[in-house]
């Protein structure tokens, strides 16, 4: 494919020094860079060292290696050692593994995942509340609400509180700070702080980390540019192995990344990324600012990639419009900055890879009057689209999970083909959920419903095919009600006698004739032995028991890598908690908001994910980051979700705490920065609140770029002119005038 504005200039040009690429979404970013360091292999500018490229997601990397080592292939170039693909957290590792004595760690020591962090901060918020009563209820507001609804306040703040803590602590690493300096720095602050808690919080959390052999992904970056800072021939070292330094999607780098990779780099640093696109500020340490002042160094080569063929013309135009209205018109004058004036541009129409074209002005808004007429309505035209269209791929992106769970509960009773790209996704927890009705049922074998459920999930699937065509149907539709009568079967039966039957046979004058002789029954009889073999297994030893789980389903590697996750992370909880029963493990496993699907989601997610034409991709625009398809739904367009103004209603506030406290992470980002950093006299409580309009204007930016062809906008007024009016986004409106008339003409 032919180098486009930008991409040319970087390929050709950059041998050295500060350089930054600005690229628009579609732009071919990863393309470039990779032709750029197979330009630099081939020619040898390199030397001695190799070419570091350091990016955020393992399916990032792989995408970069097999980029890079087939343009090699196709030179004649053998071999990959001129370049070294990794994750950031990958380089620190191998920098902390070299000099492991300098943190006080040896050798062992592991890496923490979700679920033992999870573990790990709750047990550090308990041991700190012991000693601190009940000052976590200053926080809540009282006064709104209802004797009833205070008990459950507090139990939802002492849930969430963990997920604000991580935030800071997060936040105190990243600018360098141990436990004991971030204590120091706190100590003015009275009790009222929330920052001030999460400082006392952070030290037993580190001490609670380091007992138990753990390292933290935040403890990798802090321990990685401390051993570089103390250890200059081991700096020297890294100099002189990597030449030169990329960075991809530098918009999502913080502080003490870009200070680790400017270290290593020693002057040679090409940093690559969409300002637009920084959309993980609010849940991340990550600061889109740090790129903007990397591109506007005196010392920095800028190239800019403009050109996009991702695209149709009209959704570029729209696009661009948005850009303008936020920089121009945007109520909010300090939101104004939100969005940089990176304009997209569609490529000559002599390119190979032309913009696509459709027949009709391809874009639509639409408001609806409540929330499920909006979700029923986009469901039904994608319905409709999926029909007339079925060589299109095509998303429903929403604002929220639970939306999605809304969503997805809607397709399948109207049985429409879906994929669903989140952590409570059905298809990729299925095998911590079969791990779980397995252990439900050991738990209490005498229980009927239980052997029902976990036959109908673990042993007798349903039909997975994704033919509709009559006959097919006819088939679907006979084995559902075959796995149907079965269950009532079961559940009207005795355990005992249908694992154990006297003379070795089910009494088949009890099974209904229809059911005896289909397939169903034939599976379930086949499938009887191995669920003897499970319960008889010895529950004592849980791990053994989890991975016996997996050798007896035939688990596949993906399968059995998440179960042997699940029997580390179990062990590890039994350790910690001696009451951990088969029961509350059963119960964990088949809640949806578990602690395991963290991991089975990473195994989903390193496999990669194509679009399926003929499927529904239903998402979070958070999730769409990266991704593209034929035609796009972007829903959920209102007021809470997309905040506008200042008095706009924010999504992320928790309803029950009081005002100036609601969105508790970006209230304590501005604590951290009128502490740490000395803004003194920030607005915490303002601060908050242009941050998230900020990130919000992004995020609607991604969504809309994610659409190669169609784009429909949506939102909802639900209850105008009452106290609960819930009026759309003001984006929304805006952006639905400018259709309108593009529509029309």
């Amino acid at each position: 494919m032919a180098l486009r504005k930008g991409q040319k200039e970087l390929v050709e040009q950059y041998r050295g020094g500060y350089c930054a690429v600005p690229a628009i979404p579609g732009g071919g970013k990863t393309h470039c860079l990779s032709l750029w360091a197979v330009e630099m292999i081939a020619q040898g500018i390199h030397k001695p060292g190799k070419i570091l490229i350091v990016t955020y997601m393992n399916t990032a990397v792989n995408n970069f290696k097999q980029r890079i080592s087939a343009e090699l292939q196709k030179r004649g170039i053998p071999g990959n050692k001129d370049y070294f693909v990794s994750t950031i957290h990958g380089l620190c590792l191998q920098i902390i593994k070299e000099k492991p004595d300098l943190i006080s760690a040896n050798e062992e020591f592991d890496i923490i995942d979700e679920v033992n962090k999870a573990h790990i901060i709750s047990a550090a918020v308990l041991e700190w509340k012991k000693h601190n009563g009940d000052r976590l209820r200053q926080f809540v507001d009282e006064s709104q609400l209802s004797a009833g609804r205070i008990t459950k306040a507090y139990e939802d703040w002492e849930d969430k509180i963990g997920i604000v803590i991580l935030s800071a602590i997060r936040d105190f690493k990243s600018r360098g700070l141990s436990p004991q300096e971030a204590a120091a720095r706190c100590k003015i602050l009275g009790n009222h702080s929330m920052l001030k808690i999460a400082a006392d919080i952070y030290e037993i959390y580190d001490r609670k980390l380091k007992i138990n052999g753990f390292l933290d992904f935040d403890d990798m970056l802090y321990n990685a540019k401390r051993i570089l800072e103390e250890d200059e021939s081991l700096l020297e070292k890294y100099r002189k192995k990597y030449s030169f330094v990329c960075e991809d999607e530098a918009q999502d780098s913080n502080l003490i990344q870009s200070e680790i990779l400017t270290l290593i780099a020693n002057g040679n640093l090409l940093r690559v990324g969409d300002s637009n696109q920084a959309i993980c500020g609010s849940f991340t340490s990550s600061d889109f600012t740090f790129f903007k002042s990397f591109c506007e160094l005196p010392q920095t080569t800028v190239y800019h990639i403009t050109q996009s063929s991702r695209n149709t013309k009209e959704i570029i135009e729209l696009t661009n419009y948005f850009v303008r209205y936020v920089r121009q018109d945007h109520p909010v004058l300090e939101c104004r900055e939100s969005l940089l004036p990176q304009f997209i541009e569609p490529v000559p129409d002599d390119d190979e890879r032309r913009n696509p074209t459709t027949e009709e002005y391809g874009i639509k808004a639409r408001v609806f009057n409540s929330w499920e007429d909006e979700a029923a309505a986009v469901i039904t035209q994608a319905n409709y689209l999926m029909r007339k269209y079925p060589d299109k791929t095509m998303a429903m992106l929403v604002p929220t999970s639970w939306r999605i769970g809304y969503v997805v509960n809607l397709l399948e009773a109207r049985n429409i083909p879906y994929e669903q790209l989140d952590n409570t996704s059905k298809e990729r927890n299925r095998t911590v959920r079969k791990l779980g009705r397995i252990i439900d049922f050991i738990a209490l074998p005498e229980s009927a419903q239980k052997l029902a459920d976990m036959m109908d999930e673990c042993f007798i699937p349903d039909n997975l095919t994704d033919q509709h065509d009559t006959e097919q149907q006819l088939e679907d539709q006979s084995r559902k009600q075959h796995k149907s009568m079965l269950k009532e079967f079961l559940l009207n039966a005795s355990t005992e006698k249908i694992l154990y039957p006297l003379g070795g046979e089910i009494e088949k004058e009890l099974v209904p004739e229809e059911l005896k002789s289909s397939a169903v029954w034939e599976e379930f009889v086949g499938k009887l032995d191995t669920a003897r073999e499970l319960l008889e297994f010895p529950g004592t030893i849980v791990e053994k028991l989890i991975l016996f789980i997996s050798e007896k389903l035939e688990f596949n590697k993906e399968e059995r890598a998440i179960a042997q996750k699940v029997a580390s992370d179990v062990r590890f909880l039994m350790s910690q908690d001696p009451y951990w029963t088969l029961s509350k493990l059963a119960d964990e496993l088949l809640s949806s908001k578990n602690m395991f699907n963290f991991f089975a989601n990473v195994v989903w997610e390193l496999k990669g994910y194509e679009p399926t034409p003929g499927k529904l991709t239903v998402c979070t625009y958070h999730k769409s980051k990266g991704l593209e398809w034929d035609i796009v739904f972007l829903t959920g367009l209102n007021y809470a979700d997309f905040p506008v103004t200042l008095n706009d209603k924010f999504i992320g506030e928790y309803w029950f705490l009081k005002q100036e406290y609601r969105n508790p992470q970006a209230f304590v980002k501005a604590e951290i920065e009128n502490v740490v950093d000395g803004k003194q006299g920030t607005d915490c409580v303002l601060s908050s609140k242009l941050e998230t309009i900020s990130e919000k204007a992004r995020l609607l930016y991604v969504g809309i770029t994610r659409a190669k062809q169609y784009l429909f906008l949506s939102g909802f007024h639900a209850n105008p002119g009452k106290k609960n009016e819930t009026p759309p986004s003001k984006y929304l409106i805006e952006l639905k005038s400018f259709i309108d008339e593009r529509g029309s003409k």
